[in-house]
């Protein structure tokens, strides 16, 4: 049997093992005498807390930012789904050609965002068939409408909302943390992790149990708002076509009966 580890696991232990190398070489090996040093620390305890309170604030506060982020994503991607599902449903009571006509461009549009649709928000693009299919699916409402008024109201009514939760994960998707607080955030966690190999406890092995626990803590911190800030990227907060494709195969089943 084949233990799997995944892509996060895979980093927590190898950093365990460089900072468990950087311990070693340090504090066991004996080309430094850091132990002796170490021994008369005065204030230093103190700044190191500051340092570790001024970053704890920095990451609560961008991880705090993040998961609103995630949170808006994941509403405005469940309401654009739900808006094309009630879309769907309402054109499945009209006139055979026009049922035909949106029944084949929500379908299209679906596919489209199945394939790479979020591929794409990700990386900031706009899919050209995407755009096409949904220009194409608003000519057709326009027409509809102006062949029968009476149906204008509840069309635009509910191409409005799919329009507005189409628009709101695109900007929430295109959402990122400004580079020199990217920055700030990676020198921060480098010097907790750092600087933390420089505390010292008389037990050599508490020392390395209260220094790697640091330093592992504040690393998973770091990762944790990285996966945060690449929602559409794979990874434990990973968003998916899942609802697309969900409301994509409940058509086509429909459509076959």
């Amino acid at each position: 049997m084949i233990l799997k580890i995944n892509k996060f696991s895979y980093k927590i232990i190898l950093f365990l093992i460089v900072f468990s190398v950087g311990f070693y070489w340090l504090h066991v090996d004996g080309h430094f005498n850091i132990r002796a040093i170490l021994a008369d620390l005065g204030g230093i305890p103190w700044l190191y807390s500051s340092l570790v309170t001024l970053f704890s604030i920095l990451a609560g506060f961008i991880i705090q930012k993040e998961w609103d982020n995630w949170n808006n994503l994941i509403d405005a991607v469940k309401g654009e789904v739900n808006a094309l599902r009630e879309l769907w449903i309402w054109s499945r009571h009209l006139p055979k050609k026009y049922k035909e006509v949106f029944n084949q461009g929500i379908k299209r549009y679906l596919g489209e965002m199945v394939r790479d649709g979020l591929t794409r928000s990700e990386r900031g693009e706009i899919s050209s068939k995407i755009e096409k299919s949904f220009t194409e699916l608003q000519n057709s409402m326009q027409t509809m409408s102006r062949e029968d008024q009476s149906l204008m109201t509840a069309t635009f009514s509910l191409f409005t909302k799919v329009l507005e939760c189409r628009t709101n994960r695109l900007r929430y998707s295109a959402h990122h943390i400004p580079k020199t607080l990217r920055r700030t955030l990676f020198f921060s966690t480098l010097l907790v992790i750092i600087l933390c190999l420089f505390i010292g406890i008389k037990s050599i092995w508490l020392d390395y149990i209260f220094t790697s626990s640091i330093a592992l803590v504040s690393y998973v911190i770091f990762l944790v708002i990285e996966d945060l800030d690449n929602p559409l990227s794979p990874g434990d907060w990973h968003l998916t076509a899942s609802d697309y494709s969900l409301l994509l195969t409940q058509i086509e089943n429909d459509s076959e009966k």
